[in-house]
């Protein structure tokens, strides 16, 4: 595998501080965490002005939406902004806290296939990424929404399930897999366990999910979310997944 290894911002945290201690424990790049407080104003394009001599931003993280005509439209700015620092990857969640994705598809699916279709006109990728929902669930939403790719996230795939789900993911979604994320758990049913630990302080065997990854020839690059920001836990981190690759 060819994939280049980048790390998380946190959106809570400073910005430079974030970039710089990714930079320090060698990551090759950043996804940046564009929840609140974050807004999309010149403030933010003020600090990707500086953040492009720290180390590079390939990826934005868009917020967790109910799918409001306001929030959709906050994204987009999200989308307008970043695709002018040459960030051309977006990754969205089907999750939302207070609209169900059971009750609501059909309108989840319309507003992803608004976001999807604006990102498409910015020469840019939407990907939507993997929370608590079934493969049948996103099977549904993949195939209405045509110009939406995937963001395989290993440590949500161990969640609401008995194991880990990353391989039955890979295998029905490979063809449109643009990015992964990475992190650790301990398993569970519920949001709690959403612990996004260092990698190996949780459960989850990444070597057979690993091996998938490289039977597909898969060479997009993948992001560790992690929340601990101590330097020593993202150089273990990284390291682990440099062996795996």
């Amino acid at each position: 595998m060819k994939s280049k290894i980048g790390g998380s911002t946190y959106c809570k945290q400073d910005l430079g501080s974030e970039l710089q201690g990714l930079k320090t424990a060698g990551y090759n790049f950043a996804e940046l965490d564009l929840g609140l407080p974050i807004k999309p104003n010149k403030n933010l394009e003020n600090k990707l002005k500086r953040a492009e001599t720290t180390i590079p931003v390939l990826i934005g993280h868009l917020p967790e939406i109910d799918f409001k005509k306001e929030e959709v439209e906050r994204c987009k700015k999200f989308i307008g902004i970043l695709s002018e620092y040459n960030i051309k990857l977006f990754v969205v969640h089907l999750f939302s806290r207070h609209l169900p994705t059971k009750t609501n598809l059909a309108f989840k699916i319309e507003q992803l296939k608004n976001l999807a279709k604006f990102a498409e006109e910015k020469n840019c990728i939407l990907t939507l990424e993997n929370t608590e929902e079934d493969i049948d669930i996103l099977k549904k939403v993949f195939d209405a929404v045509p110009k939406l790719y995937f963001c395989l996230d290993i440590g949500h795939a161990n969640l609401f399930a008995k194991e880990n789900r990353s391989i039955s993911l890979i295998n029905e979604f490979s063809h449109i897999l643009k990015h992964i994320h990475v992190h650790d758990n301990v398993s569970g049913d519920d949001e709690k366990f959403d612990l996004h630990l260092p990698i190996g302080a949780g459960k989850i065997n990444f070597t057979p999910i690993f091996d998938r990854l490289k039977e597909i020839n898969y060479s997009g690059n993948i992001t560790l979310e992690i929340y601990n920001p101590d330097k020593e836990y993202r150089e273990s981190s990284i390291n682990r997944i440099k062996s795996l690759l």
